[in-house]
């Protein structure tokens, strides 16, 4: 029997023959209100309790709708959408990012290739003078006067070398350029090396003339085919780390040099200069150790993640430039953020259009069910209002002819 909401007139299909009294309170489900239905006198054919069916509701076990169109038409809808354009930023991220990180270490290599090019450059330029002047009659023959015109004329033609001097087999100053007592410097390494037989030396040390953070050059004086004593250039590490120690990009980016022995000679920290400071603990270490070259990243011991370049120079001197990995790549993570809310925003608004849209196909489907159903029961005043011209359209229409033709049989079999 079909019973209606006292209310607002909401209509619902119920098996009359499980009343177990003649009066059943019914609960209307749109409205709420609780009103009475009356067992019929005359019993009717036995129906299942109906009513509109909701998007996705599950239905008893026997065969009822469990996931129905609106939610598959809703699925479906994403999948086709989503899918593709989900691929397209997957990809966009992924080429953009691994773009962006290899500019950037390009970037940073030329640099720290440019700098050390630069430092490589201004020591040959050095050691070829040393060279050159080595071989001069007026310092092979160790004539004191010879040797001291000769080295005040190199260092006036080059006035970064604070000191040029020669040094006897021994290590004992037999000439200046400055004009001060005569020193020892037989405990320098640099000496020690030419000694040995190399052809060329250096050191890095804090200068007994300028008590400075210095670099002393050396090469060996030849005559007759024996090393008969040594020629050497002493210049402030100033010299050679301006370049370096100005190098700086952004906020974090900077550029430092260290010795064979892993002590600073330029660095932006001026104290870490003068003290000559091991860096030895650094972390950026454990990406250059055994490396001739290369880029990686790092955390240092305040926990902040950083990327560096790093080459080595025949000098066993290794120029380091960092930068904070977040500012490095802050263009990236802008673009990536820029993405991943063009992404969101569009599942969001395919997600509006398929909700609309699977809304717009499964009502209309819906609507018939209910007034089929209830046509079957013998409604045949039941109303089916779907103007639409497309399929779901012209099957409505046929809904209404054959609710026609059975109201028509009806009144026949009334008449007869």
């Amino acid at each position: 029997m079909i019973v209606a909401c006292t209310k607002c007139k909401k209509k619902y299909t119920v098996d009359e023959t499980k009343f177990k009294q003649n009066t059943v309170q019914l609960k209307c489900r749109v409205c709420d209100t609780v009103f009475t239905v009356e067992k019929p006198v005359a019993s009717y054919e036995s129906v299942a309790y109906s009513e509109d069916i909701s998007p996705g509701v599950k239905k008893d076990e026997k065969g009822g709708i469990r996931f129905g169109l609106f939610p598959r038409t809703i699925l479906l809808m994403l999948f086709i959408s989503l899918v593709p354009v989900g691929l397209f930023f997957m990809a966009t991220y992924n080429e953009t990012g691994d773009r962006v990180k290899k500019d950037t270490q390009r970037l940073m290599q030329q640099a720290t290739s440019g700098l050390l090019d630069h430092i490589d450059e201004w020591v040959d330029k050095n050691k070829r003078v040393l060279l050159t002047a080595s071989r001069l009659g007026s310092i092979t023959n160790l004539e004191r006067v010879e040797q001291t015109t000769t080295l005040k004329t190199i260092q006036e033609q080059y006035p970064w070398m604070y000191l040029v001097f020669t040094l006897d087999k021994h290590g004992i100053n037999t000439a200046r350029s400055d004009g001060k007592p005569l020193k020892d410097y037989s405990d320098r390494a640099y000496f020690k090396d030419i000694k040995s037989g190399k052809a060329f030396s250096w050191q890095t040390l804090i200068g007994k003339t300028s008590r400075k953070p210095a670099l002393v050059l050396a090469v060996p004086i030849m005559n007759a085919g024996k090393m008969v004593g040594v020629l050497a250039a002493a210049m402030t590490t100033e010299a050679i780390s301006q370049s370096v120690a100005k190098w700086t990009k952004g906020k974090t980016g900077f550029a430092f040099l260290v010795d064979e022995k892993n002590k600073v000679i330029a660095h932006q920290i001026k104290t870490y200069v003068i003290e000559e400071k091991d860096l030895s603990d650094h972390q950026v270490f454990l990406l250059s150790t055994g490396k001739q070259a290369g880029f990686g990243e790092f955390v240092d011991k305040a926990g902040q993640q950083n990327i560096a370049s790093f080459k080595k120079n025949a000098l066993g001197w290794n120029i380091f430039v960092q930068q904070g990995k977040s500012e490095a790549y802050e263009t990236l993570f802008k673009f990536q953020r820029y993405i991943l809310l063009v992404f969101v925003f569009t599942i969001v608004m395919v997600t509006i259009i398929a909700w609309f849209s699977a809304k717009s196909i499964s009502r209309p489907i819906l609507e018939m069910t209910d007034a089929a159903t209830r046509m079957s029961l013998g409604d045949l005043d039941v109303q089916i209002n779907i103007q639409s011209k497309t399929e779901i359209g012209m099957l409505a229409k046929s809904i209404v002819r054959m609710q026609t033709s059975l109201a028509y049989a009806m009144k026949r079999l009334k008449k007869t």
